[in-house]
């Protein structure tokens, strides 16, 4: 599995998430199993890792081109459309439309400790509809 930076996320890596060393210890899908350091075990989706600003894959060389810069070149109206389609996206994988690391609480349909993934996609398709 790449990381949009074209990093390997494979058996055995460590990355760092959320500010700890991990090992990958299973990749299934997009679930990413990762074991701490301490023994402690985490299943993670593969975006929510790769979402992590401070994610890096231990000893994998750091790619010179940021992801946004890309985007960079689209014209803004574009960039604009999916900076908000990001928005939903992030809430449906994390609970929150800024993502991981960011405050507040989820809605109760986009909360991840209560609600499946097909849930969450069933309630942002529901609540696009409502939007038009």
């Amino acid at each position: 599995m790449a990381a949009a930076s074209g990093r390997q996320v494979k058996l055995g890596a460590y990355v760092t998430f959320q500010g700890c060393t991990w090992q990958v210890a299973a990749v299934a899908g997009a679930s990413v199993t990762l074991v701490g350091e301490d023994g402690q075990t985490a299943s993670v989706l593969a975006s929510f890792l790769f979402a992590d600003p401070a994610f890096t894959v231990v000893g994998s060389p750091a790619t010179g081109v940021q992801p946004w810069g890309l985007l960079e070149s689209v014209p803004e109206r574009e960039r604009e459309r999916a900076l908000a389609w990001q928005r939903h996206i992030r809430e449906i994988e994390t609970g929150l439309p800024d993502g991981p690391g960011s405050t507040g609480v989820p809605r109760p349909e986009y909360d991840p400790q209560r609600t499946s993934m097909a849930e969450r996609e069933q309630a942002k398709a529901d609540e696009l509809i409502r939007l038009g």
